[in-house]
């Protein structure tokens, strides 16, 4: 069984088609619809999505096709990473190298630009 069998078997047990879990996933409907075509194979950051959204998925089935594809209830589910949103973010100050002890040397921050795997952007 390959990353998209697998991929295809999830879906399946829960109980979600093709656009509810590219939605759930955080993925385009493009990327999910070349994977199953079979155009793609799945990308790391697609697997890693995946297990990030389905927490209980054994990550060696998903990957490597090996073991069950959840969890059993005595295995730890590996922490979650924390992220922290970009309004909690302070400004930062940043020196320059070439004169770390002038303090006339140091920039702000102004503007930060975020952008998103969807094409729109937004500025803070």
């Amino acid at each position: 069984m390959n990353e998209r069998q697998r991929l295809i078997q999830l879906m399946e047990s829960e109980g979600m088609n093709a656009k509810s879990f590219a939605q759930e996933v955080g993925i385009s409907q493009g990327t999910l619809s070349n994977i199953m075509g079979g155009r793609n194979k799945p990308s790391l950051e697609v697997l890693q999505a995946v297990l990030n959204r389905f927490r209980t998925v054994q990550s060696d089935w998903l990957i490597l096709g090996v073991g069950n594809m959840y969890r059993t209830n005595g295995e730890a589910l590996p922490p979650q990473p924390q992220e922290t949103p970009a309004e909690e973010h302070q400004q930062t100050t940043i020196s320059t190298e070439e004169n770390n002890t002038n303090p006339s040397s140091a920039r702000r921050v102004t503007k930060i630009m975020v952008f998103y795997d969807d094409g729109t952007f937004e500025e803070r």
